[in-house]
């Protein structure tokens, strides 16, 4: 038999081991931080974007409504004509031609519309009739979430911006121009002005 040093076991102490599982531990503890406020900011952004692709559909929606503007009166439940568009500071009903046909139903290419603030939510109504009373049940009804206000101005043929339509003119008349200011929590104020 050969003499020489004793064997010695192989493998970790029990120090080494608790040294090992604490540094995984904290490793650990910080990526998960890390992650979970990363997923915050991503959630946070998501819902931003959402809002935001809201406000954007709104804005356009009531820009297509404005530019297709059409210079025809309604009617009332009692059959009075209403102006061709009408219009306060917080509130907009009109009627707008390029109403989407897919079907080829015998019916008008036109529709009434209504938009008006209700509480923080602005609201787009639609009628099928050009003559349905604004009262009258819609037929659609779209919803703008988180818009704190709304407010008109409608410019006059001489160039003259009034907060309510029909102004002195003809009420079978459209103003030259429709400013709108929507304001959101989230976004601050979007001014828009479109031409007729």
């Amino acid at each position: 038999m050969i003499a020489g040093r004793p064997k010695t076991p192989a493998g970790f102490t029990l120090v080494e081991l608790l040294v090992a599982v604490l540094v995984f531990g904290l490793l650990a503890a910080s990526a998960y931080g890390g992650l979970n406020a990363l997923s915050s900011a991503v959630g946070a952004q998501r819902d931003r974007a959402l809002a935001f692709a809201d406000l954007q559909r709104a804005v356009a929606t009531l820009d297509g409504d404005l530019r297709q503007l059409a210079s025809r009166r309604g009617r009332d439940r009692e059959g009075r004509l209403l102006p061709a568009l009408g219009g306060a500071s917080r509130a907009l009903l009109g009627r707008r031609a390029g109403r989407m046909n897919p079907a080829e139903l015998p019916r008008s290419q036109l529709q009434q519309f209504e938009w008006r603030l209700e509480g923080n939510v602005l609201v787009r109504r639609s009628w099928p009739a050009v003559d349905s009373a604004p009262d009258s049940p819609p037929s659609g009804r779209t919803v703008f979430a988180q818009v704190t206000a709304i407010e008109f101005r409608f410019r006059d043929a001489a160039g003259v911006w009034h907060r309510q339509w029909p102004a002195a003119s003809p009420p079978q008349s459209l103003p030259t121009a429709v400013e709108y200011v929507v304001d959101t929590a989230a976004f601050g104020g979007i001014r828009r002005v479109v031409n007729l």
